[in-house]
């Protein structure tokens, strides 16, 4: 099953998965610094770490990368924006709401 396909299956639309893809895809090169192969393998594992998700996280992952994520048109980001931003969505997909980790931020 393609990634495309698996971020589909949990009900996210053609809009939000391509969102997902981008917003991964982004992250793993320029924040993970993957490359290659192994980019292509880190893809893989992110995208079955979403769809391995509550629901509800997954919605709340999906709206944020949708809603805060991607700057309006027309705005630049700078590289600590970017990464700022990339972070804050992978925090919302990862930390869970009642760990201590969520209760500190």
């Amino acid at each position: 099953m393609t990634r495309l396909e698996k971020l589909q299956k949990i009900g996210l639309n053609s809009d939000e998965t391509a969102k997902i893809l981008i917003y991964s895809d982004q992250g793993l090169r320029y924040i993970k610094n993957t490359n290659g192969l192994n980019h292509q393998k880190e893809m893989d594992k992110f995208i079955d770490n979403v769809v391995s998700k509550p629901r509800k996280q997954i919605n709340e992952f999906v709206a944020f990368v949708k809603d805060k994520y991607f700057a309006p048109e027309g705005v630049e980001v700078d590289n600590e924006d970017f990464i700022r931003r990339w972070n804050r969505a992978y925090d919302v997909l990862t930390v869970q709401k009642n760990s201590p980790v969520a209760v500190q931020k």
